[in-house]
């Protein structure tokens, strides 16, 4: 594999270039790839539409919730405390997307609606 320099417009590309595109461009760890995606799915079940649409839901809660230190406040002593453990969290956005998700896992939509009302 070869190690290249990119330019800040290139260093910059995120997503597929074109809708019907196969390969698309990301940023992990600080290094550009490209990369190929083999068999995409442009069907999923009642289920599957269910699962990302909860997901999308707790992605922007815990989104919002980190964003706005009032909302944060009562999650931070805990995000502080695993934050100082080996391999926690370091993100307040990752920390609570995952608290979410373990809270919501048995009752996704009851969870969810409960979030959702704690931020109005």
């Amino acid at each position: 594999m070869a190690d290249i320099e990119l330019s800040n417009g290139i260093d910059g590309i995120r997503g597929k270039l074109a809708g019907r595109d196969d390969i698309y461009f990301r940023k992990r760890n600080g290094k550009q790839f490209a990369v190929q995606l083999v068999n995409p799915r442009e069907k999923f079940s009642e289920k599957e539409k269910g699962l990302h649409l909860g997901f999308g839901q707790l992605s922007k809660l815990a989104s919002r919730i980190s964003k706005d230190n009032r909302l944060a406040a009562p999650y931070m002593a805990d995000f502080e405390q695993q934050k100082a453990k080996q391999g926690g969290q370091q993100s307040l956005y990752q920390y609570l997307l995952t608290r979410f998700l373990r809270e919501a896992k048995s009752d996704r939509e009851g969870k969810v609606a409960e979030l959702m009302a704690l931020c109005k």
